[in-house]
Formats: structure tokens, C-alpha cells, sequence
């Protein structure tokens, strides 16, 4: 009897140790600290103790005020990466605008390390489509234009606005299936979704395609 009461409250114990631990990891955070003293702007993050996480010097940009799960920031010779409420980096970002991609439904465009091949992430932080995709346009209605064999352009006269031409097109949804396969030569404006259609060419000829499965 006496062993029985003594594993009893044991066992409570650890039950209340995972639980604590459970709720500081969930409720950990962290919070953008900026330094204008400078000559030039410096950014750290601290977690919800004000113990310094990521320290000053460490990225040139910091996109995300509060990171309650992930946030961005641009790293030199990198680029824009997504990094979690623990401060480590998870994966390299698409760039729009001179700062992150934009999520769309919880949903953002990744690169890898070479940053030529595209995939998706969630904003949990978790690797929905790994990159190897040579294009993926945003995500609308819940499907996403997707493309192999293609190339960006990027013209000289406007560097910052580029485009893509060539490939094979498709489209995926939001867990990552090619619910249209890659077969298309072009889709026209992916964004002009009426009627559960969308125009694409094939063999030199434009036709609606209807769209299932969404």
C-alpha cells in the first residue's frame, strides 16, 4: 500500500512536468528588438523572458515583428529564410517585393539551397511540397500553377519584375497533389478561374480546362 501511494504521486508529477512543457513550447514566442542607434539599423529577437535568442548582427532584415511560430528575416548572401519561435533556421524563402513571399490560405512558396528549385511551406513551419518545381505561381481557389523545363526572365531594364516563359504546366493543391498534370504549355493567368475553368494551351491550341478536385 504504502509503494502504491508513493508511485501515485510520482506518476502525477511527471504527468505535470509533460504538460508544462507542452504549454512553453506552444506558448514560447519571440519579439523583434531594433536598434536605432546605429548608423544603420540592427535587429535581434528575444523570447517572451527577454533572454536574447537571436543576437544583433545576425540578419540584415527582420520581416516578422512577433514569431508565435515561424517568421522571416534576409540573411546575407542567402536571402529571405523562415526561422521558428526557437530562433533556428528551417528553409530559404521566395523573395517578393524585397521581402517574403506572401502566404496565401497559411501557404508560402520555398526555395532550395541552390534557390533554382521552388516548393511550398505551411506557417507552422512545415514542409508541404519539397522544392523541385522550376516555377509555382500563388495559390488561388486552393490550387497552385506549377511548371517544369521553364525559365525565368528577368528584363534589364526591370530586374526586379520578372516572368516566366516555356515548361510544362499544371497545377497542385494545397497538400501538394498535381491534381492537373504537368502537361500544358502555358496556363493563361492563373488567377482567371470562372466557373471552375481555366484557359490552357496545348499543341498550339487554347482550350478551357475544367478544374476538379478542389
Amino acid at each position: 500500500m504504502k509503494r502504491l501511494m508513493f508511485i501515485i504521486p510520482m506518476l502525477t508529477c511527471c504527468f505535470a512536468l509533460t504538460c508544462l512543457s507542452f504549454t512553453d513550447v506552444k506558448n514560447s514566442y519571440l519579439v523583434l528588438q531594433v536598434d536605432t542607434t546605429q548608423k544603420y539599423e540592427q535587429y535581434s529577437y528575444v523570447n517572451e523572458k527577454g533572454e536574447t535568442v537571436v543576437p544583433y548582427n545576425r540578419y540584415l532584415q527582420c520581416y516578422t515583428d512577433t514569431i508565435r511560430t515561424i517568421g522571416f528575416v534576409y540573411k546575407s548572401n542567402v536571402g529571405c529564410i523562415a526561422i521558428n519561435n526557437k530562433g533556428e533556421e528551417l528553409f530559404n524563402v521566395y523573395m517578393v517585393d524585397n521581402g517574403n513571399d506572401y502566404p496565401v490560405d497559411g501557404l508560402f512558396r520555398i526555395l532550395d539551397e541552390s534557390g533554382q528549385k521552388m516548393g511550398v511551406a505551411n506557417m507552422e513551419g512545415q514542409v508541404v511540397v519539397n522544392p523541385k518545381y522550376d516555377a509555382i505561381f500563388p495559390y488561388h481557389e486552393g490550387l497552385a500553377a506549377v511548371a517544369m523545363g521553364c525559365k525565368t526572365v528577368r528584363p534589364a531594364d526591370d530586374p526586379e519584375h520578372e516572368y516566366t516563359v516555356g515548361g510544362k504546366w499544371g497545377f497542385i493543391d494545397k497538400q501538394g497533389n498535381e491534381v492537373v498534370p504537368l502537361q500544358y504549355d502555358s496556363i493563361a493567368n492563373h488567377r482567371q478561374v470562372k466557373n471552375n475553368k481555366v484557359l490552357v494551351l496545348k499543341d498550339g491550341k487554347w482550350k478551357a480546362l475544367q478544374l476538379s478536385g478542389r
